[in-house]
């Protein structure tokens, strides 16, 4: 009897090896129902029918394993919700089909050779359809929904009409369509992009088109996990990564409030790395046209220099789409000039060209009657022209940031200047008293400690720096003044006006800049008069 017993153990191990093998696998004849499932040879991926929460609909999909909450990664029907009483599985004509009474719903529709397929779930979550010889023929990883997966691509290729790009749910517990699509820009600049509809509700400051190729996620996340790699060719541009560990989990998911997040799974728990757009003033056109946004104003939206509220009433309510407009048109010549804006992330949309000199830069938008401003570094020229968008003003301790040059009609300059010219003199006239007050200790030092031989003259050296701050920036004026007084006489502190500052710099002319400092532009004192 004992024998006997021992004489089935193999053919009962063969079973379950046999069993093994298949739990990846649908053939045909083979279905699935809401209460059987597909399991990837690893057990990393988990494929069958799933019922949201508070849901009567059924829906087929791929979620993970053995993780809490299964979250779905992939659906092959959003569209098309089910009951319980539905059927997955292959076709007579070798496709994967959803079968509902006499209702069929295909996940595939492509004219085969013959009908010898299998559909095998992948431990990387790709559901595959291939033929006899192991050629794929479908794979799910084309048609994403709304999980960004390690393989998985973000991009187009218009050889074969297809595009990789990934819609949100519509809400938390109905995975049909929602608002919120990722998708790669066709443009030259290949930027990531989040469409709400189909408007731009995000774009990555960053593009794929440079020499800057980096998803705009934190540091470790590109140099310790993540090997993101980008193809470029005449048709085809796509956005791919995998993951060098094998044993670290992680995602992108585009959710139903228009969030990309990059998910991490640690520590028994999900873990959000980060999340884009992170601030107000990363959603694309959050102030509207021709505007300033900055994440720590109240309010957060200001129209440019020169510029208007479109409409009063929206933009008083907190309403800042319409933007702004000109007070007055540029007269596209000589009598239209620049007003600079200091620490900003400058405007989408520019063209980039290679000049000799910023003056080139200058003149290149001065003539051209459509320039609403330009930048210019190390030789690098960008112009815009027409409405300015997503031009985010950075706080004035920000290390970061760049010059911008906005262009402006002459009468918007003068009024810029007197006004500008008027906040100066307040802040001048309270900065330099408490500099004077400052230096009367340096001069008593002097004082003290000077040579006690009588007659002798003392040469006197005080280094003024001088702040002043607009909302175009903080600028800074450093002034070395010397003077000669006499052994045993008095030391009278100097003095000087706002008049002799504004003269002694030609107004705080971009001429007379020297540089930028912690503080903001250092500017050339040519001379300086004493009150």
């Amino acid at each position: 009897m004992v024998s006997k017993t021992r004489f089935w153990y193999p053919f009962i191990l063969l079973m379950f090896l046999c069993a093994g093998a298949a739990m990846d696998t649908i053939r045909p004849g083979n279905h699935l129902n809401s209460s059987t499932t597909v399991v990837s040879v690893g057990e990393m991926f988990e494929l069958g029918f799933f019922q949201p929460t508070d849901s009567e609909h059924y829906y087929v999909g791929i979620w993970y394993k053995n993780i809490k909450e299964d979250p779905v990664v992939w659906i092959a029907n959003r569209d098309y919700p089910v009951t319980a009483s539905a059927f997955f599985g292959i076709s007579d004509d070798g496709n994967l089909e959803i079968k509902q009474g006499r209702i069929i719903y295909r996940v595939t529709d492509m004219t085969l050779p013959n009908a010898n397929v299998s559909a095998k779930l992948l431990d990387s979550g790709n559901l595959i359809l291939r033929d006899e010889n192991s050629s794929i023929l479908w794979q799910s990883f084309d048609f994403p929904s709304h999980t960004y997966l390690p393989g998985m691509k973000l991009g187009y290729d218009t050889r074969i009409q297809s595009t990789w790009s990934y819609v949100s749910w519509k809400s938390s517990n109905d995975p049909s369509p929602g608002n919120f699509t990722l998708k790669l820009d066709s443009g030259p600049e290949k930027q990531i992009m989040i469409l709400n509809g189909d408007a731009i509700y995000w774009r990555s400051i960053r593009s794929w088109g440079d020499s800057s190729n980096y998803f705009e996620f934190p540091v470790e996340t590109r140099l310790n996990m993540y090997n993101f790699s980008f193809v470029s060719e005449s048709d085809t541009a796509y956005l791919t990564y995998n993951i060098y560990r094998n044993d670290t989990i992680s995602r992108f998911t585009i959710d139903a409030t228009g969030q990309l997040r990059q998910l991490l799974w640690l520590d028994n728990e999900w873990s959000v790395l980060n999340s884009q757009p992170g601030q107000p003033c990363e959603v694309y056109a959050y102030c509207g046209a021709n505007s300033s946004c900055s994440n720590v104003s109240s309010p957060i939206c200001s129209c440019l220099p020169g510029y208007k509220p479109s409409s009063v009433e929206f933009w008083n309510n907190g309403d800042f789409k319409e933007g702004c407009s000109r007070k007055n048109e540029l007269q596209c010549g000589k009598n239209d000039g620049f007003h600079m804006l200091t620490k900003v992330i400058l405007p989408q949309k520019h063209l980039t060209r290679e000049v000799q000199s910023f003056g080139d830069c200058r003149s290149s938008c001065l003539s051209n009657c459509s320039c609403s401003g330009f930048s210019y570094t190390d030789r690098n020229c960008s112009i815009w022209t027409g409405e300015l968008i997503n031009l985010q003003q950075l706080p004035v301790n920000n290390s970061s940031g760049t010059d911008f040059y906005l262009k402006l009609a002459a009468t918007d300059l003068e009024t810029k200047k007197s006004s500008s010219n008027m906040r100066r003199a307040v802040i001048v006239s309270v900065t330099v008293t408490m500099t004077v007050f400052t230096s009367a200790f340096c001069i008593w030092q002097v004082k003290v400690k000077r040579d006690k031989r009588k007659g002798e003259t003392l040469d006197t050296f005080i280094l003024f720096q001088v702040f002043v701050s607009d909302t175009s920036g903080t600028y800074s004026c450093f002034m070395l003044c010397r003077w000669q007084v006499e052994h045993e006489k008095e030391v009278e502190i100097p003095l000087f006006s706002f008049s002799s500052v504004s003269a002694a710099t030609d107004n705080f002319s971009f001429s007379n800049k020297l540089g930028e400092g912690g503080f903001g532009p250092v500017y050339k004192v040519n001379f300086i008069d004493f009150v």
